[in-house]
């Protein structure tokens, strides 16, 4: 249960790491020792629409297609509103790390339209 929340904050730390630094001119973020990761900036058109919203806090993620595959691009912040049809930017992220002996490999998809957190 430790390596599992250690790895989910790791992987939580290196998008919000990356994403932060898709917004600002400056290099890409370190990795941590033995990780090592990619990502490509992907625009899709939005399938359905996954939401939720309870006592103020908000759920957003939406089904695209990315190469061959139907895939769910995760709002983090829950802040955009987007709806059937309309296009987005995502990022798609791969990611390895260690795990006690083995390696695995995380294939992970994030909205990159954070204009809705900027007017807010």
């Amino acid at each position: 249960m430790k390596t599992c929340l250690l790895m989910v904050t790791a992987i939580a730390l290196i998008s919000v790491a990356t994403l932060a630094s898709s917004q600002t001119p400056s290099s890409k973020p370190a990795m941590p020792p033995g990780m090592k990761g990619d990502y490509e900036t992907v625009e899709g058109k939005i399938l359905k629409v996954f939401r939720a919203d309870d006592k103020g806090a908000r759920f957003r993620a939406y089904l695209v297609r990315w190469k061959d595959f139907e895939v769910v691009v995760s709002d983090p912040l829950g802040t955009t509103d987007k709806k059937e049809g309309d296009m987005i930017t995502f990022m798609a992220q791969r990611l390895e790390m260690p795990l006690g002996t083995q390696k695995v490999s995380i294939l992970h998809f994030l909205i990159m339209d954070m204009g809705a957190f900027r007017k807010r």
